[in-house]
């Protein structure tokens, strides 16, 4: 069963279940929700977009959003799940690679999208989901109310093994990489959910992370749907009217990246906030704090859930309520169908205490990187998926990430590969030489911090540096500090030494 039978199955079980309420307060139960994907699946084959097919998402959290991810399980379609965080050139980057059939996007990005139509892409239709902007393009929902709610049949079977959608995740040389992932992948991500957590109907999720994080989809969204449960979309603007939402509500499961928990904590609603029903947060994306949550389970009664995830693969440990702070710094252990290593440069298992890479191979491990197959060879070598990160187990078997091999920073919650902010920076005509690292930030956990090279006779200050890298890169990678030096610390073979320069900024 692909995972859009998952809206078909809910329908024929429990038709008059809530399934999604969203931020315009439209609420949808199983068969309302299920008549609306079948349109959305009809739409999208009337456009051409059948099985193998891909169709672009720049969106807000929205029902439209997961209605398109289940029209392509039900029809063999692939959605592409674009960060609307990006800068434009990043966007037409992905959108060239994914090559899609179409692209719809939320209103608020029509300065982007007039950007990506500039470029020349291949890109047959364009499709705007609310607001008035680009009124060239049709609106969304008028265009898909005119087809037929009854189920699709696809041009052939779709199966766990057939793919479901790329996300694109930051490549180590600056070059974005589309994480093929499967309608199997998405499965056994929510059997995780489940067999770890015991999720189950009676579950209502507060979805507050953008969907188009693969920590969004496949733990606020998709396991609670897979078990029967409900979803309130919602964006995470105020931290006050996140935690009066909870209440309202009764939300019982939600999961944030850490920055957003520590701003609910600072928030004037935390002191009376009553949270007596909700069972965990889970939090991810980046490590929070222990004091972070010792506030949540001394204060409010609530604990955490915390793991380690990737895009290529979802969530690959996990770190229980019980092991929250006697295990802080630990992201626990794998999850259950999920086989992890951590080894030498050999290939050899290390002993416990010892740091190696990590491994990993399971049904939750992505397929390939879209259009990169020399990138795939490297990364997927006998079946195990190397995610170069470092790691040790200790001698309960709780696995801890001790450092990346590709120096990835993580500002919260999302990956900035040094190779991306560092090419960025070298295109500015001052520049001669550029080197990203990262720096410890309360707040967001990591930002980035550049040392900088100029060119003789070319003086530039760092606010104008900063400033010229606007819309070049996304708003999250432009540097938080910039250092200028007359020189780098190198190594005999010429490489910079950046565990010299992230001494400077500790």
């Amino acid at each position: 069963m692909n995972v859009g039978e998952w809206i078909t199955k809910r329908t024929l079980n429990h038709p008059g279940r809530p399934f999604l309420k969203d931020e315009d307060g439209r609420e949808f139960d199983n068969r309302m929700f299920n008549e609306r994907v079948n349109r959305m699946a009809h739409a999208l084959a009337d456009l051409g977009i059948v099985k193998g097919e891909r169709i672009a998402a720049l969106m807000l959290n929205s029902s439209e959003f997961l209605e398109i991810f289940f029209a392509c399980g039900k029809t063999g379609a692939i959605m592409v799940p674009v960060n609307f965080r990006l800068a434009a050139p990043e966007l037409i980057y992905i959108l060239r690679d994914s090559a899609p059939r179409a692209l719809v996007y939320s209103s608020d990005f029509a300065e982007k999208v007039q950007a990506i139509k500039a470029a020349g892409l291949a890109i047959a239709r364009y499709f705007r989901h609310g607001g008035e902007k680009l009124a060239e393009d049709p609106p969304l929902a008028e265009f898909v109310s005119r087809f037929p709610a009854d189920e699709p049949v696809p041009v052939s079977e779709v199966t766990d093994d057939d793919p479901l959608f790329i996300m694109y995740t930051s490549g180590t040389t600056g070059d974005p990489k589309g994480a093929v992932l499967s309608n199997g992948n998405v499965l056994f991500g929510a059997i995780h959910s489940l067999v770890g957590y015991g999720i189950n109907h009676t579950y209502k999720s507060l979805v507050v992370a953008p969907l188009f994080h693969i920590g969004a989809l496949v733990a606020s969204a998709t396991p609670v749907i897979y078990a029967g449960g409900s979803l309130l979309l919602q964006s995470f603007y105020n931290a006050s009217e996140v935690i009066k939402l909870i209440q309202r509500e009764k939300i019982n499961y939600m999961f944030a990246v850490p920055v957003m928990f520590q701003v609910m904590t600072k928030s004037e609603e935390w002191e009376k906030a009553d949270f007596s029903h909700v069972h965990f947060f889970i939090s991810g994306g980046a490590p929070i704090p222990t004091p972070v949550i010792r506030m949540y389970q001394e204060d409010k009664g609530v604990g955490f859930v915390q793991g380690y995830g990737m895009t290529e693969c979802g969530r690959l440990t996990s770190l229980d309520l019980e092991d929250s702070i006697r295990k802080a710094g630990s992201v626990g252990k794998e999850v259950f169908h999920l086989k992890l290593r951590i080894v030498d440069k050999s290939g050899r298992d290390v002993a416990p205490g010892e740091p190696g890479e990590i491994i990993v191979k399971g049904p939750n491990v992505f397929t390939r990187y879209w259009n990169k197959p020399v990138e795939t060879a490297e990364s997927i070598r006998d079946g195990w998926f190397h995610t170069n990160d470092m790691g040790r187990r200790d001698d309960e078997g709780f696995v801890s990430v001790i450092g990346r091999k590709q120096e990835l920073i993580i500002s919260s919650g999302e990956n900035i590969y040094p190779a991306e902010v560092e090419r960025a920076i070298q295109a500015l005509p001052e520049v001669r030489e550029a080197a990203a690292v990262a720096m410890p930030d309360e707040t967001r956990g990591e930002v980035v911090a550049a040392f900088v090279m100029l060119h003789e006779g070319q003086p530039i200050t760092e606010d104008d540096l900063i400033r010229a890298l606007d819309g070049r890169i996304a708003h999250f990678k432009i540097p938080k500090k910039v250092i200028f030096v007359d020189n780098f610390p190198r190594n005999p073979a010429g490489k910079i030494l950046k565990r010299e320069l992230k001494k400077r900024v500790q």
